[in-house]
């Protein structure tokens, strides 16, 4: 099977200079959520019809996809043509899915997939159930049988107040798309070649047509402002909630929580209010984290530590049983087992030009107000004291003890000078 991503549309509802399909859904662009499941579907390299900032979105779709360019948007059936170079030499279905609808489940896609197979159709199309079905093409039926799509302008007033409507996801046939696009005149309200259509054609000549309405809705809404990217992240966070409930993860007020996409926790972890967690951060077993926490991309946190209020961490990773509990930035940090970070701990990580790395080890005391001008590498069972400042190139043996600004060593115990 293959597959066409509708991508070059303006976007112009965003009031934006960042293409639509490139505004992010929690850490994925809205393009990206579609990618995902069609990889996940064994679709490799869909063609994305590109249009609208255009150059952006291939520098995104690096080798994931092949680019097409729609440099005139002429409407949907118009998009779909631009692709039939890219397929030449297939035969088989092929899914069209607008790159702007993040929402439809991997569940769903291969569910769809098995409908349409048995079905035996030249179309199937998703639908969904709206209450309110304003600017939605219309599916229309007769005798319940599906035979046709009414876009809202063109709809009569009796159209108009069918409430099943188009998602815009199909899979066509792909000899019996082109052969039947090709046909598809201009003669509607906006002179553009409408997709849908085609639908009436393959109809006249026989073809088996076939809607399968979503089970939820909500997984058919598409985005074309910032307040339908606003709802559409809501129902992603929500989701992602449940899913990490499922698995065992407790959150004390998910309302007031933030998971991205590609996100791991373990079981027995605490998430608490106003944590904010980005994509592909992995957090184990038996940890709390939060309230008032940020775990942004590249952190990997061990078993049971503590991450707590006003704690940020960035692209670290953070052992087992680390207690960082106030008001810290641990930023390009590794941090061994069963450290203690001080409230007011600092990994100032960036001189300006690059970013640096400080090391510290297992069973390390670290005081309040400790700064890491990195780089810094503090070993095993060491110490600072409150308000340290370790300047860059800074290196603690085990067991030493480092106070002062600039820090230095103490002599006593197993502090070595």
């Amino acid at each position: 099977m293959q597959a066409i991503v509708l991508a070059a549309g303006k976007g112009t509802r965003m009031k934006s200079q960042t293409p639509k399909v490139l505004h992010e859904a929690l850490g994925v662009p809205l393009l990206g959520h579609v990618l995902k499941n069609l990889e996940a579907v064994r679709i490799e390299k869909p063609v994305v019809v590109v249009g609208a900032g255009a150059d952006q979105v291939k520098a995104y779709l690096g080798k994931r996809a092949v680019p097409v360019l729609q440099a005139e948007q002429r409407g949907t059936g118009h998009a779909v043509l631009m692709a039939a170079k890219a397929l030449e030499g297939y035969s088989g279905d092929v899914i069209i899915w607008p790159g702007d609808m993040p929402l439809v489940k991997l569940e769903t896609l291969k569910l769809f997939l098995r409908k349409h197979r048995s079905s035996g159709a030249a179309v199937s199309v998703l639908s969904a159930i709206r209450l309110d079905p304003a600017g939605y093409g219309r599916i229309l039926r007769r005798g319940g049988e599906f035979c046709g799509i009414r876009e809202e302008l063109d709809a009569s007033e009796s159209e108009r107040r069918i409430c099943e409507v188009n998602t815009g996801v199909y899979i066509f046939d792909k000899k019996k798309l082109f052969t039947s696009l090709k046909r598809v005149r201009p003669q509607n309200k906006k002179n553009e070649i409408y997709l849908t259509d085609t639908i009436e054609i393959l109809a006249a000549a026989g073809d088996v047509l076939k809607a399968f309405p979503l089970a939820e809705s909500d997984e058919g809404q598409g985005v074309n402002s910032k307040a339908d990217l606003a709802e559409v992240m809501k129902k992603l966070n929500e989701r992602y909630i449940r899913e990490h409930q499922d698995n065992g993860v407790t959150f004390v007020f998910p309302e007031q929580t933030l998971i991205c996409a590609d996100v791991k926790i373990g079981q027995d972890t605490v998430v608490y209010p106003w944590t904010f967690i980005e994509s592909g951060v992995r957090i184990g077993s038996g940890c709390q984290i939060g309230p008032f926490a940020k775990i942004r991309s590249g952190t990997v946190i061990g078993d049971s530590s503590v991450i707590g209020s006003f704690v940020e961490v960035n692209r670290s990773k953070i052992g087992k049983k680390v207690s960082a509990k106030h008001l810290s930035y641990l930023g390009d940090a590794v941090i061994g087992d069963g450290t203690n970070i001080g409230a007011g701990t600092i990994t100032a990580n960036y001189d300006g030009k690059q970013k640096h790395q400080t090391r510290i080890g297992k069973n390390v005391m670290v005081g309040s107000d400790t700064v890491f001008v990195a780089p810094v590498s503090v070993s095993d069972f060491a110490r600072t004291g409150a308000g340290a400042v370790l300047t860059a190139g800074t290196v603690i043996k085990k067991g030493q003890v480092a106070v002062g600004v600039p820090a230095k060593t103490l002599n006593y115990g197993k502090a070595k000078s």
